[in-house]
């Protein structure tokens, strides 16, 4: 038939493909003789190519013709390598100097990719990608993947929080170069306080892989890397500005002391003006939103030591709601951060195999927020301190790490609901714990250098505050089926300490009751993972195919029922602590070619169905959509000084919160589910020598949800609600931008 000779042409020419082509494989490392992530590695003659894994290694493939590589990597001297005809492996080492332009030999669509040959399911986004949109914070990077969603929640403030596998947020670990950042009280927030232009790389954890950071990924942990003042541009400055009155400023100086010390200020500044009330509700559709960021990072190479030490501080205050003038209903929140981080390390050891470490981490914050009558005030200190020792032997097909971690919180929430009395939260948290993990690699692919089989065993005991030890075990296998397809397999167990208030700010934007009945001291839950990654050539291009499937079961949760009234007719906010089941699963795609040298094509869908025990049954959970779906195209032209990427999103329905006993011409766009819809974004950035100069568009449907708030005439009725947002409530927003660097 038809169909088996398409299958038959398409095996063949698979096949021809990998009998034409010669697996080559490296590894790229610092003067130092560190390895380098993010390393792009092309072939001069067609721009094939790939980036180096976290342990600096890479495959490519190799066609007739293509003889010579290019290594280039930000803050170093590119390099031109020529083959020899039967070379299979390469070492590079890198120099710091002048790098040229990162555009210039950029491999068409490799800015985001999987990993192939690390333990865990690790998706890494390169700092060329973050220039495909605005990117204004880490929580604006996701946007041109598959696994990591920005979700609208709020109608009254304008902000969003990310998902992940089917799960909101705060089961998402954030880190900072492996160090666990914005914990507790900014579980929400921190996302949108790293500027874009600060992010080198980042690199997304799926499921439940190593506790050596932290027990707190339950669904996964999203790691950034930021600039560094030796590798960064000696000066930078961007400006941004959009059509629904943001504004935004970038400045970056680093200074280099010696060979030895470097030092950087990064500052940040944004002014969203909050004018607009695109759907006439008597709301202003975003809040006025004024954010001050700055850090200050110093970093040491010493021959036997060295570190970093970094300072961040920011100020950020919004205002919003009612347009009108005559008692109006007001949103103000006003949040304070500081913190003091860094790690240091022994790198005198005469077995090069052995390396020692330390984390620390001080932070103070302060949050002080105003619903109309509705008001939280509350405090974090949150302090860590982290031992790390590794070593490998027997040709690193062993590795062993461990070490102690002592971690604390104390926090403060103090919540008013209403005329009601106000409540107390208080928590206290001292935390030590015990890390080990071992890493087993054995047998080869055709490639030597390519370890077939990868075990990654990971344990974590910590006695935590119910004066118990909480036990986190987990594992991960990778298989490479050949050098250019891989699978996985994982299971870990992880934990949290919730925050009542916080973890729920959203509805204090809402005139329900909350009713509290009981408070779990943690939350835990159990990952299943499964992955298979692969890189082919197919038809002399270069693809990339992905699939996931996750399971996140909890054994202990705090559960947010909306579904409740109080009194039989006041909609309630419901918390108690799980009796029942709860889980989320995750199945998602995606798919990458690269057409021609200019063009490349992305896309991918994801289905999620998370359901828990609520009072009334067990139920999917409100606000999580049941499908997503994903298509890009990235275009570089003129030699690659034009990049142009558009992208569309089409995200599906979500459950909303029951309306039983709502005044029917209330309900509006609010009955039982929300609808599906689609948005498009594009942007087209021109490069020249010291300068880029862009522009793009969001929401190009123009896609809204009109009625955004219920019952926004009456903010004092006891159906007002401004948490169910599921969509944009902005029009189209074209904006413009530009950087510039010197090095």
């Amino acid at each position: 038939t038809s169909k088996h000779l398409l299958l038959l042409l398409l095996t063949l020419a698979v096949s021809k493909t990998y009998i034409n082509a010669q697996i080559i494989s490296g590894k790229v490392f610092d003067e130092r003789k560190k390895p380098l992530q993010g390393v792009v590695i092309v072939f001069l003659e067609s721009k094939k190519g790939t980036t180096s894994e976290a342990d600096g290694s890479f495959l490519i493939s190799r066609s007739t013709g293509e003889n010579h590589l290019i290594i280039s990597y930000t803050g170093y001297q590119s390099d031109t390598i020529e083959l020899q005809a039967n070379q299979n492996e390469i070492s590079l080492q890198l120099s710091e100097g002048v790098a040229l332009s990162e555009v210039s030999i950029t491999s068409q669509g490799r800015a985001h990719t999987f990993s192939l040959l690390q333990p865990h399911n690790v998706e890494s986004i390169q700092s060329v990608d973050f220039r495909k949109a605005a990117c204004c914070s880490l929580a604006e990077s996701f946007q041109s993947g598959n696994t990591v969603d920005l979700a609208y929640n709020n109608a009254v403030v304008g902000n969003r929080e990310i998902q992940m596998l089917g799960l909101r947020g705060i089961y998402t670990q954030q880190l900072i170069e492996n160090r666990p950042v914005f914990t507790g009280l900014m579980s929400s927030f921190g996302y949108d306080f790293i500027p874009g232009t600060w992010l080198d790389q980042i690199n997304i954890q799926k499921g439940a892989s190593s506790t050596l950071h932290g027990a707190q990924s339950m669904s996964g942990a999203i790691n950034a890397a930021l600039k560094k003042p030796d590798k960064d541009d000696r000066f930078f400055a961007n400006g941004y500005l959009d059509y629904h009155g943001r504004a935004e400023a970038n400045l970056h100086l680093n200074r280099s002391w010696s060979t030895e010390d470097h030092s950087g200020i990064y500052l940040h500044a944004s002014r969203h003006a909050g004018f607009r009330d695109h759907n006439h509700d008597g709301f202003y559709d975003d809040a006025q939103n004024t954010l001050l960021n700055g850090m200050m990072r110093n970093i040491f190479y010493g021959h036997q030591w060295e570190g970093q030490l970094n300072l961040q501080a920011l100020y950020n205050t919004r205002t919003g709601g009612q347009t009108k003038d005559a008692n109006p209903y007001l949103f103000n929140q006003v949040i304070r951060h500081v913190n003091l981080s860094g790690n240091l390390g022994y790198v005198g050891f005469h077995n090069q195999a052995q390396n020692t470490g330390s984390i620390y981490d001080f932070s103070h914050s302060t949050i002080n927020s105003n619903f109309g009558l509705n008001k939280l005030e509350g405090f974090e200190n949150h302090f860590l301190v982290q031992l790390i020792y590794n070593h490998s032997f027997s040709d690193d097909k062993h590795e062993l790490t461990f070490g102690p971690a002592i971690n604390f919180n104390q926090a403060e929430e103090v919540s008013t609901v209403g005329k009601f009395p106000a409540r107390k939260f208080s928590y206290r948290e001292m935390t030590p714990g015990i890390i080990g993990e071992y890493t087993l690699r054995w047998g080869t692919t055709d490639c030597a250098e390519v370890s077939r089989f990868v075990l990654s065993t990971s344990q974590r005991l910590d006695y935590i505050k119910t004066k118990k030890l909480f036990w986190s075990p987990r594992a991960s296998l990778k298989y490479n089926i050949s050098d250019f397809w891989t699978t996985r397999v994982s299971v870990g167990r992880g934990f949290r300490f919730n925050r009542i208030v916080t973890d729920n700010l959203s509805l204090l934007a809402t005139n329900r009751e909350w009713v509290i009945d009981s408070i779990p001291e943690y939350e835990s839950s159990w990952n299943y993972g499964f992955n298979i990654v692969g890189k082919p050539t197919l038809l002399h291009r270069e693809t990339e195919f992905n699939l996931d499937a996750y399971v996140t079961q909890f054994d202990n949760q705090l559960v947010v029922d909306l579904d409740q009234t109080y009194g039989r007719t006041i909609p309630a906010v419901t918390l108690f602590e799980l009796t029942g089941i709860s889980r989320a699963i995750s199945l998602s795609g995606s798919f990458k070619m690269v057409i021609t040298q200019w063009l490349s094509l992305k896309t991918g869908i994801r289905w999620q169905d998370n359901r828990q025990q609520l009072i009334s049954a067990v139920r999917q959970q409100v606000f999580i959509p049941q499908w997503r779906g994903l298509l890009s195209a990235d275009i570089n032209l003129l030699h690659q000084k034009l990049e142009w990427n558009i992208t569309s999103h089409a995200v599906g329905k979500s459950r909303l919160p029951d309306k039983l006993d709502f005044p029917h011409e209330l309900i509006h766009e609010h009955d039982k589910y929300s609808r599906p819809f689609l948005t498009i974004q594009s942007q087209a950035t021109y490069h020249f020598a010291k300068w880029d100069i862009y522009a793009g568009c969001e929401n190009m449907t123009n896609y809204t949800q009109h009625q955004a708030i219920i019952d926004a005439g009456r903010p004092d009725s006891p159906y007002f609600s401004a948490n169910e947002l599921y969509a944009p409530i902005n029009g189209i927003k074209p904006y413009v931008g530009f950087r510039f660097r010197l090095n």
